[in-house]
């Protein structure tokens, strides 16, 4: 018996000991209705579904994504229950994902496009109703065929979300690839008409169809993923989604690598009968071993023999967090989230685009390419500015400034497309033009919006991000002021104008508490 099994037995033997005790365990099936965060319909956002499957007296267990096959709209859950409640007996808080127009859940099927965000809005439900159920920073997912598929595009799309993803027999490839893709290389004829209502159909010339193949083709995607641990588990005689399909997906990413073994967190398991992996050393071949995945929900025995290469150690935590590199490069497919930003493409299921990013020092920046056919399609991208809290920020498109903010919110650019290169930089305080200098120009700048109240923005003159411009944004301008060294006559300018009276009072008041103080109030002279 292998240690993973060994442990399973020790939970249900715990169980068995707690029934007819106070605080007696129960296990939990329930259903969860939850909103899209990112899809609405004439009702609003969609509701969507996911099963549930957990310990009532478990608190701080990791959370284990499990995704159905690609077919039919009803009993979806029901598919992966025993394979889901097997995970629930090791440890886990299980969610079972009903996509989209599946088991009673809103929205329109989509053949992995949008729908793989409804995988991450689940997840994040949880978090939030079951804080104390579960352990927020340990999510792993796993998916059989069409589901294996999902599990694969959701790690490219969410590249530090999940410590471990498992696909059995998954498809990295729907028919973007007119040979090895799914459409042309494994689905029987029910399966393409799917896709064809879903995405269209690849074999006609038509590039915005291509373009939709190519957002859900995850093995062009993989190499957005070095953190989480990968196995890709499929038969070498496996006829609907043939071993091509996870061999790529480990292939593209190995060939983007730039340091050695970048991507010796993929691992690709091609099973077969008489292959046996002896977890527990005991010499012993056991059917609880055997390395041999046939297409459809794994048995007891088949799970077992692919988990036991992680499971344990991703119950104990051993297997890290992911964390984002600070400098690199993503495929986008349609869309990608992270903890440090994010970007959705067109209608996020149209378009694919190379974005370079660089979130080191004080200067940020974020370079976008359009891979696929149609150019003009633009996106959305979110920023957290959190680590640059409290900083004047200038936003610059393709160097020019459009935008002052202070850091520590999300900024987002709309309409951010081909050869586009966004960069926030730490300005100096009072530089309310973002140009790099505190001059005159920035004096303009805080005179055109004195007095305002509320709504103001650095980029209108509020230097001390309070939302106002008032006498404490001249003073902070005044402070970072810069003399010209030419010509040297050149002095702060005087404030001229019909704001000269209004602004009086403010400074004076100002003034009298600074040398209150027993401070004075600086002024630049010639």
């Amino acid at each position: 018996m292998s240690p993973l099994g060994g442990f399973r037995l020790a939970v249900a033997a715990l169980v068995l000991q707690w029934s007819g005790t106070a605080t007696q365990a129960a296990s939990i099936l329930s259903t969860m209705t939850y909103k899209s965060s990112v899809t609405s319909d004439a009702g609003g956002k969609l509701d969507l579904k996911a099963e549930l499957n957990y310990e009532s007296t478990r608190s701080g267990a990791p959370i284990a994504v499990v995704m159905h096959g690609y077919s039919g709209s009803t009993g979806k859950a029901a598919e992966v229950r025993a394979n889901a409640q097997r995970l629930r007996d090791a440890g886990f808080f299980v969610v079972s994902v009903s996509l989209r127009g599946r088991d009673g859940s809103d929205g329109v099927r989509d053949s992995g496009g949008v729908e793989i965000y409804d995988i991450y809005d689940a997840v994040e439900y949880v978090k939030a109703t079951y804080p104390s159920r579960v352990n927020a920073g340990n999510v792993s997912i796993t998916g059989y065929s069409g589901g294996g598929g999902n599990a694969m595009s959701a790690l490219t799309k969410f590249p530090d979300y999940f410590r471990a993803g498992s696909s059995y027999f998954g498809m990295g490839d729907y028919g973007y690839d007119a040979v090895n893709g799914w459409y042309a290389n494994g689905s029987d004829s029910s399966h393409r008409s799917q896709m064809v209502a879903d995405i269209g159909n690849p074999a006609f010339n038509n590039v915005t169809i291509q373009d939709r193949y190519q957002s859900r083709a995850s093995n062009l995607a993989s190499a957005n993923n070095p953190y989480s641990e990968i196995h890709l588990f499929v038969n070498q005689n496996e006829p609907t989604c043939p071993p091509v399909n996870v061999t790529t997906y480990r292939d593209t990413a190995v060939a983007a690598a730039t340091t050695p073994g970048e991507f010796n967190n993929i691992t690709v398991h091609i099973g077969g009968t008489g292959q046996y992996v002896d977890f527990n050393n005991n010499g012993v071949n056991e059917a609880s071993e055997l390395q041999n995945w046939p297409h459809g929900y794994p048995d007891a025995n088949q799970q077992n023999a692919a988990e036991s290469w992680y499971l344990s150690r991703l119950l104990s935590g051993s297997i890290p967090q992911p964390v984002l590199n600070l400098q690199d490069e993503l495929v986008v497919a349609g869309f990608v989230t992270t903890k440090r930003f994010s970007l959705w493409l067109g209608d996020g299921q149209n378009s694919v685009g190379d974005l370079a990013y660089d979130l080191t020092g004080n200067e940020w920046s974020f370079e976008l390419g359009i891979a696929s056919n149609v150019k003009t399609i633009e996106g959305t991208l979110k920023v957290d500015t959190s680590a640059l809290a409290g900083q004047p920020l200038a936003a610059r498109l393709n160097g020019v400034v459009i935008e002052q903010l202070v850091g520590g919110g999300s900024y987002q650019l709309t309409n951010f497309g081909d050869n586009d290169v966004l960069t926030l930089s730490v300005t100096a305080p009072g530089d309310f033009n973002g140009d790099g200098e505190v001059n005159a120009a920035d004096l303009d700048r805080w005179k055109a919006n004195f007095p305002l109240s509320s709504g103001a923005t650095a980029n209108t003159g509020d230097g001390d991000g309070d939302g106002d411009v008032d006498g404490s944004d001249f003073l902070i301008w005044q402070e970072h002021f810069t003399v010209p060294s030419e010509p040297p006559s050149v002095a702060v300018p005087e404030p001229q104008g019909l704001w000269q009276p209004v602004a009086i009072g403010a400074f004076a008041a100002i003034a009298m508490r600074r040398r209150a103080a027993g401070l004075v109030l600086r002024r630049a002279t010639a």
